[in-house]
């Protein structure tokens, strides 16, 4: 009788609202939520807040995630379809990072683009200093899409990856795209184009001066340097044949087979090598016995971790980021007794937010949630900094007023027309095509009827009001969340340059090398400080600006 008369309730109380019905019923467990659950709950998270002490330690170790795309709607889009799938409602759940101590927001512009993309947003986050739109490893003073070798090394600027090795730290990153891609190649690259991945892309004119990304990480340093490398793209890195894919035409024209070139570099260097084309050749390596690996485990990027897991032959064949990450991991912890660097790229969940497929966007997110617990899993908050980031977001939204646990992929409610609509949309994108309304001339009802689709569908893309080939970025903050030593230096509103140097200060490399030199101030309460210790903050403050000035 109780539930019937819940339910009435809730049918009057949406007549007498002004606000759109949804299509399902309010959870009967929200009713638990009353003030005591709130009091309760709000209580317990503010004294963790007031006990939470500064990790002041030096990093020794740093683990860095970076979801490609991950702005805050998907975050929280990410957050529910991973509750859900728990058989929560949702909108409760909190994602491995979410839990995370400190947090801030980046800017994400470019130096010369309002909005950003991954070349130019790389750059910042990885050698703390902005760069223009598709460019890596440059300062302003290079311009875009053209070879100036004339201008010599000036531009170039050292990312994070290169002040760990110089640090004496053995470095690696692991990435769903291609090991080229945008991201990755921000640790390594000097180029004037992101896209110049293989020597065909870059101008005929100018291929003997100005080096292919590929080549820059089998040839020069630091790539050359790094111990171990787990992704895509392994088109670019042999010699022009028919296994490559008509959808990315970047194939290498002069004839080098790089991955014999990375295997006699480390000979010749005597140093243990290991190369791997598959998951059973992962998870099954020695990590004692060999100095560097480099695992390339599909033509171009690692497919979607629903193909991944709906597939069996492709998931026997390509391992997922959470496999490579714990690999990584385990690997990087035998080689240096001075640490590690490591960086993790969830980059398709950007590639799905390009094509408005919402829910292989959300499954890449859920994904590196995953791997951020194996990180947590298999270090030590006391001398590990791991961070978790966005190189930019997406115009992805989350509207409407579902009732509570509505399906995150599910229709949301009713617009003005009678048409059913979905939680989730974009703004720009090709799901313009895929919704519109092409048999009707009513003015009032430009797209389909959400429920008359197969929205829940991995292939579903999203409605979208800008008919695009690729969705857009989005250009608003995003999020970063870091645990370990120095994390609180998140604070507040940050260039996104910023985090290079909190990575640099935290772990005492690159600019900040010295700045371990300076005794630190004993770990406090946040909200607590003594004199000794805001003079001793002071002091390490004082010397890394002194440091950047010579």
């Amino acid at each position: 009788m109780l539930p019937f008369v819940f339910f009435i309730a809730s049918v009057l109380g949406s007549v007498a609202s002004d606000e759109k019905s949804t299509t399902e019923f309010e959870p009967p467990q929200i009713l638990k939520e009353d003030q005591d659950f709130w009091y309760a709950q709000g209580k317990e998270d503010l004294l963790r807040a007031l006990n939470r002490q500064l990790n002041l330690n030096t990093a020794k170790n740093v683990i860095f995630f970076l979801g490609d795309g991950m702005g805050v709607s998907t975050v929280t889009a990410a957050r529910i379809h991973a509750g859900q799938k728990l058989g929560q409602t949702g909108e409760e759940h909190y994602l491995s990072f979410e839990k995370f101590p400190n947090l801030g927001l980046l800017k994400t512009y470019n130096v010369d683009k309002q909005v950003a993309d991954s070349a130019g947003s790389a750059t910042a986050y990885l050698t703390g200093v902005k760069g223009r739109y598709g460019t890596l490893g440059l300062d302003v003073s290079a311009p875009y899409n053209i070879c100036r070798s004339d201008l010599g090394t000036t531009p170039n600027v050292d990312s994070v990856i290169k002040w760990a090795q110089d640090a004496g730290k053995a470095t690696g990153f692991v990435t769903t795209t291609r090991v080229t891609h945008a991201t990755p190649a921000g640790l390594y690259a000097h180029t004037a184009n992101r896209d110049w991945e293989c020597d065909s892309q870059v101008p005929l004119a100018n291929r003997h001066e100005c080096k292919d990304i590929a080549r820059q990480l089998i040839e020069d340093e630091p790539g050359r340097n790094i111990k171990i490398i787990l992704g895509g793209g392994r088109q670019v890195f042999e010699a022009a044949n028919d296994n490559g894919t008509a959808k990315w035409p970047c194939k290498r024209g002069d004839n080098l087979d790089l991955i014999e070139a990375w295997k006699a570099d480390k000979t010749k260097r005597n140093k243990s090598h290991l190369f791997l084309e598959n998951r059973e050749g992962l998870l099954n390596a020695n990590l004692d016995d060999t100095d560097f690996i480099l695992g390339l485990f599909s033509v171009n990027h690692i497919p979607y971790e629903l193909d991944r897991t709906d597939d069996a032959k492709i998931g026997e064949m390509t391992p997922g980021i959470e496999d490579m990450t714990e690999k990584a991991i385990r690997f990087l912890q035998k080689k240096s007794d001075k640490g590690f660097f490591l960086l993790v790229e969830g980059g398709r969940i950007d590639h799905a937010h390009h094509k408005n497929n919402a829910l292989l966007a959300l499954e890449e997110a859920v994904a590196m949630h995953r791997a951020v617990s194996i990180a947590e899993r298999l270090t030590d908050s006391k001398d590990t900094l791991i961070l978790v980031t966005a190189d930019h977001s997406h115009t992805f939204n989350i509207n409407g007023y579902p009732v509570r646990g509505n399906k995150i992929t599910g229709v949301s409610g009713t617009g003005d027309n009678g048409y059913n609509y979905t939680t989730l949309s974009y703004s720009s994108g090709p799901g313009f095509w895929n919704n519109v309304n092409n048999q009707t001339t009513d003015p009032t009802k430009p797209w389909l009827d959400a429920s008359t689709l197969d929205i829940h569908n991995k292939t579903y893309r999203q409605l979208s009001q800008i008919p695009a080939y690729d969705a857009l970025h989005g250009g608003e903050d995003v999020a970063v969340y870091a645990t370990g030593p120095m994390s609180h230096l998140f604070h507040g509103v940050h260039e996104q340059s910023y985090v290079a140097h909190v990575v640099g200060h935290a772990a005492c490399m690159g600019p900040y090398a010295t700045v371990c030199e300076v005794i630190k101030p004993e770990a406090q309460s946040s909200g607590i400080s003594t004199s000794v210790s805001q003079v001793l903050t002071f002091l390490m403050a004082l010397l890394s600006s002194a440091i950047l000035k010579y």
